[in-house]
């Protein structure tokens, strides 16, 4: 069995060997079909959510509703960047926003592939593995793609946040991730952790946080809008307290203890999240404190994306995209290092089959097991910063001497 493993390794790898342009390929007729495609039948239940609520803030009028789970629950700032699109035709306002996002993460990935690996690697190495590492998040970005989410261009904020981190770059990281919390708030997660561990980003953070609050301020009545932030403080509640059946499509750590028949008091589920999100943070402090800023960066964002799908507040069983990126060049970074890693490869085959839709119920289950799997293995490794540090340092040596030979 381990041989016939070895030999489907090193067969993938010979056929991208010879055919390095095929992810690229693969990636760009995904993002044409996905515009073609692009109709109100199949972007209704996502995008057409989002001008509604943005016609309904134009209008002043009620945006959020805390006794409906699902409807609009972000941030009263993102729909001002929506406000504009009310007035085009549904269909050709979703084409032009999904364009965007389909940009904005293809160029943020081709941000960590060329970040990841040591100055003096290839520009083409990197774009290679840029497109096999799109070309592998298709699955997770199908269905984002046909609801024009907002969850691409969040995840394509904090890949390029990331990126710029490992630069450093700490003006470009501090605005990336203001982008992604104005588009979706669950942004908040890597902001949080970059602020605690980066004292040269939290003045630009706490000024985009601000920013991100107060811009709305400048358009509509202060009355109007408090009373609309009210309302949505309540929504999210209302979110992070209901019981795992509330939303048939919720997959987290709330419904893969259902599975097993352990129902949390909304209480205890709110004090879970909470206390993984101090270990989250525990363990992305030891690998900053001992690490350099690419194994450092690269730990923030994996874990931000892990701790988002398992403990967020209602995720859902196509939500996983914020995290498949990292997991895939995390396969990437170990098969530089060695062709037939088994870690490489199951983080690798976990990418699809986290994207790809199976049913409610094994969904429900499945992908919030296979996160928590490897939140512990990332646990075990960043509990000893050396280890995850010599990940990162074997695949840059290793791709240093296939270079100089």
């Amino acid at each position: 069995m381990r041989a016939l493993g070895e030999r489907l390794a090193l067969g993938v790898i010979e056929l991208f060997r010879r055919l390095p342009w095929t992810g690229w390929a693969a990636w760009i007729a995904f993002c044409v079909i996905a515009l073609l495609r692009t109709d109100p039948r199949r972007f209704g239940a996502t995008f057409e959510a989002y001008l509604l609520a943005a016609q309904r803030l134009a209008a002043h009028g009620q945006v959020y509703d805390p006794a409906n789970l699902g409807d609009f629950l972000y941030l009263p700032v993102a729909l001002l960047v929506l406000v504009p699109f009310t007035g085009l035709d549904p269909t050709l306002a979703a084409a032009i926003t999904l364009a965007l996002y389909a940009l904005a993460l293809t160029l943020a990935v081709v941000a960590l592939t060329r970040r990841l690996f040591p100055q003096g690697t290839p520009e083409t190495t990197a774009l290679y593995l840029a497109g096999i590492l799109l070309f592998v998040n298709i699955p997770a970005a199908w269905f984002n793609f046909k609801g024009v989410q907002s969850q691409i261009v969040m995840t394509a904020m904090m890949v390029a946040a990331a990126a710029a981190m490992m630069r450093a770059q700490w003006v470009w990281a501090s605005f990336w991730l203001f982008l992604a919390i104005v588009l979706k708030p669950l942004a908040m997660v890597m902001l949080l952790l970059c602020a605690a561990l980066y004292p040269r980003m939290r003045i630009p953070l706490i000024l985009a946080l601000v920013a991100a609050l107060a811009l709305p301020f400048a358009f509509y009545d202060w009355s109007y809008l408090i009373e609309l932030h009210r309302a949505h403080a309540v929504k999210l509640w209302a979110i992070a307290s209901a019981p795992p059946a509330a939303w048939p499509y919720q997959a987290d750590f709330t419904t893969l203890l259902r599975v097993i028949g352990v129902v949390l008091p909304a209480p205890v589920s709110v004090a879970v999240r909470l206390a993984a999100a101090l270990a989250t943070l525990a363990l992305a402090w030891r690998v900053r404190a001992h690490g350099d800023l690419r194994s450092s960066a690269f730990a923030i964002l994996i874990l931000s994306g892990c701790y988002i799908t398992l403990f967020g507040p209602r995720n859902e069983f196509l939500s996983f995209l914020v995290v498949t990126p990292a997991i895939a060049a995390l396969g990437f970074v170990l098969l530089a290092a060695d062709r037939l890693d088994p870690r490489a490869w199951l983080l690798i085959l976990c990418v699809p089959v986290l994207g790809m839709w199976w049913t409610l119920w094994i969904d429900s289950w499945m992908k919030p097991a296979i996160i928590l799997v490897i939140y512990v293995w990332l646990g075990r490794m960043l509990l000893v910063p050396q280890r995850w540090q010599e990940i990162f340092d074997a695949g840059a040596n290793s791709i240093k001497s296939r270079t100089v030979s």
